[in-house]
Order: C-alpha cells, then structure tokens, then sequence
C-alpha cells in the first residue's frame, strides 16, 4: 500500500502491515497516509495496540478548513512511536455535517484536541464522552477556524446559521429548560460559569464539595480555572476551564504576511519567546527549502538554549514562591536579569524580540555580546549550588514535594505529555535527540531523567537541564563559526543596510520584503522542537501565498494540562498548588 492510497475500514489490516514491513526503514523514519474519515477509529487502533508499531503517543490532532470546496474539512493526525522513534501522519476528509469516530479509546488526550477541532471548526466527533466548546465562550456563535468566520476587528453582519447553534445549546437546554437562544446569549457569564463545571455537577448532586481554584493568576502561568471535587481535603476528582486569555493568534496569522505573524509568537510562550520564534520559521524554511548558515545555525541553538534556562528559572523562582521559598523567587528572578540583558543588547528588547526570522537572525550579535554571555557561563553554576544547597535537601520542600502528583509513564504517553514531566518517568526522550533540529546534532548533552515521577523528581530533571544547557552554551560560544548568520536571497530576508545606497535592487527588496512578503511553495510542514515545557512546533500549511493558509501550535502545555486529575486525585488541596508548578505550564500557549 503507497502512501496516497485511501485507506478504507476494510483495508485497515492491509494499510498496519504495510506500515510494519517500513518500520526499519528510512523511510518508516516518518509516513504520511490517507484515510476515509470511517477507517480512522480502527487504523488508529491498530497503530496503537500492534505490538510490531507501538504508535503510543498522539501528539496532535488539528483540521484545515478546504473553504470553498467539498469535502471541506481535512483532520489531521500526528503520533509517535516513542520506543523506535518513528513519526506517522494520517489525513481523513470530512464532508460538512458529516462526524467522524473519536479515538479518545485509544489516546486519552484525543479529547481535549479533539474539543478543539469542534470549538474552532465545528467538526464533531462521533462517541466523543464530552464534546463541549474548550477556548470560546459557551454561548459564541460560530466556529472560529472556519475560513468564513469574520476575524472580529471587521464590523460584520452574518446570519446565525442554525447547525452551529443547535450542538452547542442542546447540552444547555438539558439544565435550562426551555431557554431561547435570546436568553442564551443574554445569560452568557452565568451559562459559562456553569457550562466550565459541567462534569462536576453529579458531585454536588452527591453531597460532595465541589471547589473553585481561580479563575486566578498563579504567578506566571496564566489564568484557569481549576474545580476540585472534595471529600472532605481529599480530592476525588478534578477538571480544568481554560480559555480565559484566547487571543486568536492562529485566526489572526491567517491575515498577516509570514513576517508579521512572526511577532504573534513571542506572545504564546512569553516566558521563552525567542524558542517560539524558532519552532515558528523551521517549518516554513522546511517549505522554502533553505539552508541556514553555520554560524546562524550556532547562534540560534545558543539563544534557544539562553531561553531554556531562563524559563526554568521564572518556573523554579514561582514555584518556590508558591511553596513558600521567597529567597528562591528573588535569586532566580536576579540571575534572569542577566539573561534579559544579553537579549536586550542583542535586540533593544529585553522579551519580545522577534529575533529569529526566516532565513536566520534578524541581525549578527553586536559588540559585547560574547562577553556578556561569557559572564553568566562564569558567575552562574556557582548560584545554581546555592538552589542544590537551599532547596534539595530541605525537609519543608521534601515534604511538599515528594510523593505527589505522581504520574505513571503509561498516563504520562497516554496522555500526550512531553518534556520534563515525561522524562521525570524515567524516559530519556528529547526532540533535540530524537528528531535533531538546526545544529543540535553537533552538540554533547546529556538528557536527565527521574525514578519517581513526582513533584520532586520535577524539580530535579529541570535543574540539570539547566545544567546541560549551560555545556550546550559554552560549546557554542567556543566553536562559533565565522560567515553569515542567515540566508542571502533578498527576496525573503531584507538586503544589508550599507547595500541600500548602491543598489537600486537591495532598495527594492528593502520595501517588498516587509509589506508584500515573500512566496512559500504550496504544501504543509511541520517540524517540532524541544521547548522547556515539551515538544512545541507549528504546522504550517501554505497555498503558495505570502500569507498562511494555517497556522497550528503545538502547545506541550495543553496536553499536559489535561493530566492534572489524574496527578491530584488523593492529594490535598493545597498539594495542588505544588502539581501546578511543576507542570509548569504557560496558558499563553494553552489557550493562544
């Protein structure tokens, strides 16, 4: 069985066992198939459940609206065998109001990825266990996604198209009785409010507490809303309302040229905006087929590297806050300074530099920057002792830490959980490893893992990465190459400034590159990175335009969210607050 052919309910057995035979192969390395929408339950199952494939990690589940054409809809698929390191695509078409099968039996995450794809296209899922909006609003008419959905700074008159509607009140009108979709709207922050909690309210019916955590703030990480069933201080059970700062980032980039949606990136992970930057512009070389140059590939992997650690350290200085360790919160907080003063040199900003571009770097480092980054490689593995030496073996954070939130490696892969927390289970997985990006493949590093799968271990896997990144940052400092830092076609990066006064072409360029953009060759791509959090990349699909057709996110802290319940059940309400930091999860990226 090739690759385009359609893969039907019949032909499952056939499609496994060609993908099987190709598994020690190059070219089992990754595959792309085609599917009927009817195929996609029984293929999937087979991928997981076949000893010979062990596809046992879904990475993403997203959809690309065909507007104008029929079938309009295109699900896509994207999972791993992480014990051989293989990587499995699948396309299915799905025709408006048609459904096509969940596979939330086969990967529990399905089911807020698959929640997505009903919110924001309206594509729904057969036997799905819950399939409420996940981002928008309960009472928000229309699907977001959709090509024909107005971008919502445009002043709009649509009609109100009764199938989008009907699915979203149905569950309502089971609690409201005889409500008009008037009511509806005008009743929409109690709706939510109730809409948010729906899988908690058998708890209340049963006596139990149910419990508000937020919506709040925690620190860095975003707002949610967290609702603890309680039986007594135990929790029983858990669920998450998410959504609350949705900016439609996706939706907006549709609109921008390929620059410009550049900028919307440093605003979903804002803790590490220069690794969204990157994760964002591989794909779209990976179209272009471009080649960055060594020393823009060296410094790339240098900035990225910067980013890790200062990630982690505004994880561990909340974290501690949020445990109680003030002191941690102001050292790591100084030690970041140091980092935001490299970035600032580097690009006038201290955050949101947008300095990785397609093609490269935005501009070469300045004078002083080697030395600078010198100075933090020098004066900071001595402070990192002093955390060891603060909070590793101190009996308060051994007591808050140990043994809770423990997370088995089957839920931890079951779940889509990447990152940190996977390899706090003991599985030495890193996409800077597994699947090398940019220059990471000339690089020694090692990858940390856990025993215990809990807060603690946590803790310890993110402080010797911190670690690791700082010998990735010294071996590139040292081995910097000498040459370009980014591509010389000047139809996609600009010309040099001492160029624009002796070339009338470079001055052309200097205005066409910014306002009109450049053209990406038509297809799709995606190639994923190792953020702090997890695997973060952004699928990109082009029509041969100068703007995307779509833009996806990977967010790691989305599939990782979801196993918070499973984390928190037996444990303390205030044990909560520990599992949440060391999620470490970033809502910028959850809800874009």
């Amino acid at each position: 069985m090739n690759n385009n052919e359609l893969i039907t309910r019949d032909t499952v057995p056939e499609a496994a066992r060609s993908v099987a035979e190709k598994a020690g192969t190059p070219e089992g390395r990754e595959m792309f198939l085609r599917a009927d929408k009817d195929a996609i339950l029984p293929l999937c199952r087979a991928l997981h459940d076949d000893p010979a494939l062990k596809y046992n990690f879904l990475s993403d589940i997203t959809a690309v609206d065909l507007y104008k054409q029929e079938p309009r809809f295109e699900i896509v698929y994207r999972m791993y065998s992480i014990p051989d390191g293989r990587r499995l695509w699948i396309k299915t078409a799905v025709p408006t109001g048609e459904e096509v099968e969940t596979v939330t039996s086969v990967w529990k995450n399905a089911d807020w990825l698959e929640r997505e794809v009903y919110d924001m296209f309206g594509a729904r899922f057969t036997n799905h266990p819950d399939l409420r909006r996940i981002l928008m609003p309960a009472n928000w008419i229309g699907h977001p996604l959709r090509k024909d959905h107005p971008l919502g700074n445009e002043e709009v008159q649509f009609t109100i198209n009764k199938d989008d509607i009907v699915p979203q009140t149905a569950f309502l009108n089971e609690h409201f009785e005889g409500m008009d979709f008037a009511e509806y709207v005008e009743r929409g922050d109690e709706i939510n409010t109730f809409y948010g909690a729906a899988n908690m309210r058998k708890y209340e019916q049963e006596g139990r507490i149910v419990l508000n955590m937020g919506p709040q703030h925690p620190s860095t990480h975003g707002v949610l809303r967290v609702i603890l069933a309680l039986e007594g201080e135990t929790i029983i059970d858990a669920d998450q309302d998410i959504g609350y700062i949705h900016t439609g980032i996706e939706k907006t980039a549709e609109s921008l040229i390929y620059q410009q949606a550049l900028t919307l990136t440093d605003r979903m992970d804002y803790v590490a905006p220069l690794m969204n930057n990157f994760a964002y512009v591989l794909p779209i070389e990976k179209l272009l087929g471009v080649e960055i140059p060594p020393r823009g590939q060296f410094l790339r992997v240098m900035l990225n590297e910067l980013s890790r650690i200062g990630s982690h350290l505004i994880w561990l200085g909340t974290h501690a806050l949020e445990l109680g360790a003030v002191s941690i919160f102001l050292y790591g907080f100084r030690d970041r300074e140091i980092l935001l003063d490299i970035f600032e040199l580097l690009s006038g900003q201290r955050m949101m530099t947008s300095w990785i571009n397609v093609g490269g770097l935005r501009d070469d480092i300045p004078e002083g920057f080697t030395d600078l980054v010198r100075y933090f490689l020098d004066v900071f593995p001595s402070r990192l002792d002093d955390y060891h030496a603060l909070l590793t073996k101190n009996p308060i954070w051994l007591e808050r830490t140990k043994g809770i939130g423990y997370l088995s490696r089957e839920d931890a892969l079951n779940y889509g959980v990447s990152g940190p927390i996977l390899r706090a289970t003991g599985l030495a997985w890193d996409v800077r490893k597994v699947w090398p990006y940019s220059a990471y493949e000339e690089f020694e590093f090692d990858i940390p893992t856990g025993e215990n799968s809990d807060v603690y271990d946590r803790y310890l896997v993110r402080m010797e990465e911190i670690r690791q990144s700082l010998r990735i940052v010294e071996q590139a400092l040292s081995k910097l190459p000498e040459g370009n830092y980014r591509i010389e076609d000047y139809k996609i990066v600009l010309p040099p400034r001492q160029r624009l006064d002796v070339s009338m072409e470079a001055l052309i360029h200097h205005f066409l590159v910014p306002t009109h953009g450049f053209f990406v060759p038509a297809g799709d791509a995606y190639v994923s990175t190792e953020s702090p959090r997890g695997e973060m990349g952004f699928y990109i699909v082009s029509d041969g335009g100068t703007k995307p057709y779509r833009m996806r996110m990977r967010s790691p802290s989305f599939s990782t969210l979801q196993s918070l319940p499973l984390m928190s059940k037996g444990h303390l309400v205030a044990d909560v607050v520990a599992i949440l930091g060391s999620v470490d999860m970033i809502m910028g990226e959850v809800d874009r």
